[in-house]
Formats: C-alpha cells, sequence, structure tokens
C-alpha cells in the first residue's frame, strides 16, 4: 500500500478551522489556540425545480 492510497481523517474541530495544521482524528482536542473559525456557516440549500412551462393554468 502507498501512502497517497491513505485517507487521512481529520479531527472534528480541525474540519472547522481555516488553518492547515490539521490534527488527525485519533487525537483528543478539548481546545486549540491557533483555532481560527470560518468566516460563514454553510447552511444546507433547498433547490426549487424550474417550472419550464409556466406552471398549471
Amino acid at each position: 500500500m502507498t501512502s497517497s492510497s491513505k485517507v487521512k481523517v481529520i479531527n472534528t474541530l480541525c474540519v472547522k478551522c481555516l488553518r492547515d495544521c490539521k490534527q488527525p482524528a485519533n487525537n483528543l482536542l478539548l481546545e486549540c489556540p491557533r483555532y481560527f473559525p470560518l468566516p460563514f456557516k454553510v447552511e444546507k440549500l433547498r433547490f426549487h425545480q424550474m417550472d419550464l412551462f409556466g406552471g398549471d393554468e
């Protein structure tokens, strides 16, 4: 197995951070002095299908 085929699982606190110093998931992090949160919250978008023929008239 090569190192390129390994998938690195990132700690949940590090996933929410902009910095590149990501820690593995098996490390227990209670807080991080370098934590810099993402500047926005990603909400689940709900897309509505466009009506191509003007609806039921």
